[in-house]
């Protein structure tokens, strides 16, 4: 019994010092609450943190992205899913509009641009332009939790959608091209309109734009590259078990956003499906698991198609 004790006593040490476990209000010796550890990891649920490190690069050494893992094991899936037997209702004769509403053409012009024309960058108004339309905060307002002595929450309003409006996305641009702005690292102030710059080191700004580019598999690196990062406790605060599932369906909301935005405004963009968290915690200074990246998207202005796409 002497060993297990022992053992289970190690194991409990192994899994304190790694930040398995954490010690939360212990009793210090003269009867004050402390904490110990990083409260912020108490936030997460395990399976959240899981996956946010192994879908994204910098803290594992596994394979990421388009690895056609299961290619000699499984036919890939079609297109078009084959339609499910019974009676089909045409709708081709039910259209309301002729020709198309300009939304409805909007989405259809919408698709990626990898290839940038760098004689003809971006200009800074633009890109203020597309913040603007795409992400500025809109309003801001207080409200009282929905549980007997919860705490006043302030909210606020974007162009794009959130779930419970918690809006827990920020916006980091790394600028390699873009007229009347200097190359480098900013933040989006989302609610004074406004870019700020972060000191950064050049080496880290080329990593960071050079694994943009060969994510998107380009000819060069994006004119500016958004990295979309998230305030991780903003939202799970709120919600467990699916907080992780929700901040990811709020970048594919801003994702969206930003395509139809620079559609609109003859800008070229492309979603990007990787992103390095340690690269952006050594660049910004915060801790992984507080703020770090979940998304990137590549703006600029598109080289005109020598054909058709």
């Amino acid at each position: 019994r002497r060993h297990v004790a022992a053992f289970n006593l190690d194991l409990l040490e192994l899994l304190l010092d790694s930040q398995f476990l954490l010690k939360l209000n212990a009793e210090s010796g003269d009867g004050l609450r402390v904490n110990e550890g990083d409260g912020n990891l108490v936030l997460w649920d395990f399976h959240d943190l899981g996956f946010h490190t192994r879908s994204t690069e910098g803290r594992q050494a596994n394979p990421v992205g388009s690895t056609f893992a299961y290619a000699s094991v499984v036919s890939p899936l079609p297109a078009v899913r084959p339609p499910w037997p019974g009676t089909k209702i045409d709708l081709h004769k039910f259209f309301i509009s002729d020709p198309i509403s300009p939304f409805a053409k909007l989405l259809r012009e919408r698709h990626s641009v990898r290839d940038f024309d760098d004689e003809h960058p971006i200009t800074l108004a633009e890109l203020a332009q597309f913040l603007d339309g795409a992400a500025r905060v809109l309003s801001e307002w207080n409200s009282g939790a929905p549980f007997e002595g919860g705490p006043e929450i302030t909210y606020s309003t974007r162009p794009y959608p959130s779930a419970g409006s918690a809006y827990e996305l920020e916006l980091y641009l790394a600028v390699s091209n873009c007229k009347e702005l200097p190359r480098g690292l900013y933040h989006y102030d989302a609610g004074g309109h406004a870019l700020v710059a972060i000191e950064v080191s050049a080496l880290h700004l080329q990593a960071l734009s050079a694994a943009a580019e060969f994510a998107m598999d380009a000819p060069g690196p994006p004119q500016v590259l958004i990295t979309i990062a998230a305030r991780f406790g903003r939202i799970s605060w709120k919600y467990s078990s699916i907080a992780y599932s929700l901040i990811l369906k709020d970048v594919g909301s801003m994702i969206q956003t930003f395509y139809l935005a620079a559609t609109d405004m003859g800008l070229g963009g492309c979603a990007i499906g990787t992103s390095n968290i340690d690269l952006f915690s050594r660049m910004t200074g915060l801790e992984f698991h507080v703020e770090g990246p979940v998304g990137q998207f590549a703006l600029g202005r598109g080289k005109k198609p020598e054909g058709p796409r």
